[in-house]
């Protein structure tokens, strides 16, 4: 009966790869990051199929602005990770018509349509953008959308 023998060797074959099963917490300082619009930093974490990003953090310093822009393809979930977002939709940007959103809060964005602003205007901020197919929102996040 060799199947012990068997199985031991499975076993020691895949121990490597139950190692790669744990978690691993990114180190960011390492990953590349650029400038976009207003001097904002994007750090894409994520790239679908089709070459475009999925997820990235954008960090904005206290005081910036990420002038009006639209969505092109996908719904975004717009994650505050720290500080305050002031967000406000349409075509120009207007302080008083933003809302503020603390760490935590999370934000749809349209699939397409719809501009849409976001500032740093207390604190500096750092948001996580992750990028999802118009279906692939659940019956209960559709339920709280906008018509």
């Amino acid at each position: 009966m060799n199947h012990p023998l068997l199985v031991l060797a499975a076993c020691a074959a895949l121990a490597p790869s139950l190692a790669l099963a744990e978690s691993t917490r990114l180190d960011l300082s390492k990953l590349q990051s650029e400038a976009i619009a207003e001097g904002a930093q994007r750090t894409i974490l994520a790239l679908g199929e089709d070459g475009r990003p999925l997820s990235v953090l954008l960090r904005l310093s206290k005081g910036q602005v990420l002038p009006p822009h639209g969505g092109d393809g996908g719904v975004r979930l717009v994650t505050v990770v720290s500080g305050t977002l002031s967000w406000g939709d349409g075509a120009e940007v207007s302080p008083g018509a933003e809302h503020r959103f603390g760490p935590g809060s999370v934000v749809v964005v349209p699939a397409e349509g719809g501009e849409h602003w976001a500032a740093a205007r207390h604190d500096d901020v750092v948001i996580q953008v992750v990028r999802v197919p118009t279906n692939g929102l659940t019956p209960a996040v559709r339920a709280q959308l906008v018509p």
